[in-house]
């Protein structure tokens, strides 16, 4: 039996959802792609620099360029004791999750400086197969300071309720994320840290506001040559603010670049894994699977 939603709810959401799938993907139809047409990164010696395609780093989430991405994630639960006579609870089976990020320029809604709207949807599929619209959110992060090889950013984040609570909280919260990003090595190198903080209320009904766990991202992305990279992943540690407990993955990704006349398709697979996580209070995953497909379309 499905589970039951909050029909106002569920109906903006799963839209909402519908839309990005097809955004993200509509390129594809009208995409002209040649065998073996791969990314360029830099202009070459004899290549005249008004004919080539300006540079944009498809692994850098503060980049001004609009991205579309799917994604797909999949769990294998740690089922450990945590207590006399209480085993650890699981998750989830897996997420579905669709991404879309829009670049707004200085002067954009009288914003003095630039910034980034970047708008994430997810479907989560509960053991015994029912699904339903995971907890959305969305982050608006203006870039107030940009230093050439680097910048850092800040701003509001909501996050949209869950339809119901297995499937994440259930609940608005509210809160900021803020970014520091770097280039090393020549531009090789892309390292940084993301940070989210949310607040919201424990139940819809209740008037107490808590503190959900701090996401703190470091991230760390190394270009192999112009199609090929490794990163850390997306692999945010937590912390627990009422436990005073720690959840630390590692993730390894490997993904690679495609250049087409419409875009850069940046396409990689993930796997993540629990360093620090024996006094966490809630579900650990043992295994995390992720693959996904991205597209940059040109401008």
């Amino acid at each position: 039996m499905r589970i039951r939603r909050n029909p106002l709810h569920a109906i903006n959401i799963d839209i909402l959802f519908l839309i990005l799938m097809l955004i993200a993907w509509a390129p594809a139809f009208a995409l002209e792609t040649q065998e073996g047409d791969v990314v360029e990164t830099s202009v070459s010696d004899d290549e005249d620099p008004a004919d080539s395609d300006e540079k944009v780093d498809t692994n850098d989430p503060t980049a001004a360029a609009w991205s579309y991405a799917l994604g797909f994630e999949f769990y294998d639960w740690k089922e450990d004791v945590i207590a006399p006579g209480q085993t650890r609870p699981t998750g989830n089976d897996n997420t579905v999750q669709a991404r879309i990020v829009a670049p707004l320029p200085a002067g954009t809604l009288g914003m003095p400086i630039k910034s980034l709207v970047r708008f994430t949807a997810r479907n989560i599929e509960a053991p015994g197969g029912t699904s339903a619209s995971g907890n959305a959110d969305l982050m608006w992060l203006t870039l107030p300071k940009d230093w050439g090889t680097g910048r850092f950013g800040i701003g509001p984040v909501i996050n949209f309720p869950a339809d119901e609570k297995q499937f994440g909280a259930d609940v608005w919260r509210f809160g900021f994320g803020s970014i520091v990003i770097q280039n090393s090595l020549q531009g090789k190198l892309l390292w940084g840290v993301l940070v989210q903080q949310v607040w919201g209320k424990t139940k819809a009904n209740s008037d107490s506001v808590y503190a959900s766990p701090i996401a703190i991202q470091p991230f760390a992305t190394y270009s192999i040559n112009d199609n090929w990279y490794i990163s850390n992943g997306e692999a945010p540690w937590s912390f627990n603010w009422q436990k005073k407990e720690w959840l630390i993955p590692m993730g390894v990704r490997v993904g690679r670049l495609f250049k087409s006349r419409k875009g850069v398709w940046n396409a990689y697979m993930e796997y993540r894994w629990p360093i620090v996580w024996k006094d966490w209070p809630g579900a650990v995953a043992e295994n995390t699977f992720r693959v996904q497909v991205s597209f940059t379309p040109k401008l």
